[in-house]
């Protein structure tokens, strides 16, 4: 009976095959080409023996350049065609950076923003920012598609908060705000059961709502909460009167490797200033004690153990390592910010240590 189902497996993958079009055989065969090519290289950089050899493979990463200029060509050759929008779907995200890839941008608002198929691509744009607006609008207002209409709302309410979030300007981030808040509200109120990739698209709209109303300047800090590397419980709300920079990091961050040791000194500055460091390391449990002592961690950590821990998600990390500053009344006063600027800061206000 195994060996039935094994070979009735391979009758329905060598149909599958004989489905595919001859134009989703091409596109499928310019994509798997530049990624063979990038994965030819990255083995020959792990398996580099030298930092002269790993330096001479890391410059030479093949380009999508190339791939994007044949794939262009192809899906201009075929704009009618079904298929073709596995074609602009690459373009869009893999080729970004090149002007195919902002030509198939353009594309996907215009010629195809109708079509089906283009749901992934379409969610990708959350990280073009602004500029993928115009296309977004498009797409909601053209396509008939659940799929391909949720992922534009979706993508249309992370560029907004996005953009919210990183505002100096007040106005234009109240502006981000609001439309952030409706692209998600109409999410939720008519495609809350769609999924992207298995992944729900409400779930991550409604992190991105909970961090716009509870996770800026002038809210109270959610709790943090968890265990400590010797296992005892550690919360937030235990340095109630004390200044409190918490820093979410962990020892597979290299950006965190530099910052670390700017931390320690802090502690070491805020000794008497009634304030202290709080981390939640973001390390697996079998790496997150070497970590610790690794780059001689001078404050309390609670041990998310992932950096889908529930401190980490309760907090919607993006970047790592993220900095915010509490206040001795538990509520946010820097989000996101520059450590100097918190010792600062603690240090003009704070009085002696309790």
């Amino acid at each position: 009976m195994k060996h039935l189902a094994l070979l009735l497996l391979s009758f329905a993958s060598l149909a599958a095959q004989e489905a595919a079009s001859p134009l989703a055989t091409e596109i499928r065969s310019i994509i798997d080409e530049y990624e063979n090519s990038v994965r030819a290289n990255t083995q020959k950089i792990i398996a580099a023996t030298t930092e002269e050899e790993r330096n001479k493979y890391r410059s030479t990463i093949p380009s999508a350049g190339p791939y994007a200029t044949t794939m262009m060509k192809l899906v201009q050759a075929n704009l009618a065609e079904p298929d073709v929008v596995k074609g602009v779907s690459w373009l869009v995200t893999g080729a970004a950076g090149f002007p195919e890839g902002q030509e198939a941008l353009k594309m996907l608002g215009s010629t195809f923003a109708d079509r089906k198929g283009i749901a992934e691509a379409v969610k990708q744009l959350e990280y073009h920012g602004l500029p993928a607006e115009p296309v977004l609008k498009a797409v909601i207002e053209k396509n008939p598609n659940r799929e391909e209409k949720a992922a534009a709302l979706y993508s249309l309410g992370a560029v907004h908060f996005k953009n919210f979030d990183a505002s100096a300007d007040r106005v234009s981030g109240e502006a981000s705000k609001q439309k952030a808040l409706d692209a998600f509200q109409q999410l939720n109120a008519g495609f809350a059961d769609v999924t992207i990739q298995g992944f729900n698209l409400s779930d991550f709209a409604a992190k991105m709502l909970f961090e716009m109303t509870s996770l800026q300047v002038g809210s109270e800090a959610p709790e943090i909460e968890g265990k400590d590397a010797e296992g005892q419980a550690v919360k937030l709300s235990d340095y109630r009167g004390k200044h409190v920079i918490v820093i979410f990091w962990g020892g597979w961050c290299h950006a965190c490797h530099g910052t670390l040791p700017l931390v320690n000194e802090a502690v070491a500055q805020l000794k008497d200033k009634n304030a202290v460091v709080l981390g939640v390391n973001t390390d697996i449990e079998p790496e997150s004690k070497k970590a610790l002592a690794d780059y001689k961690v001078a404050f309390r950590n609670v041990m998310d153990g992932t950096t889908s821990g529930p401190n980490t998600s309760l907090y919607n990390l993006r970047n790592f390592p993220t900095l915010y500053l509490i206040d001795p009344k538990g509520v946010i006063e820097i989000k996101n910010g520059a450590l100097e600027t918190m010792v600062a800061k603690i240090v003009a206000s704070a009085g002696p240590a309790k």
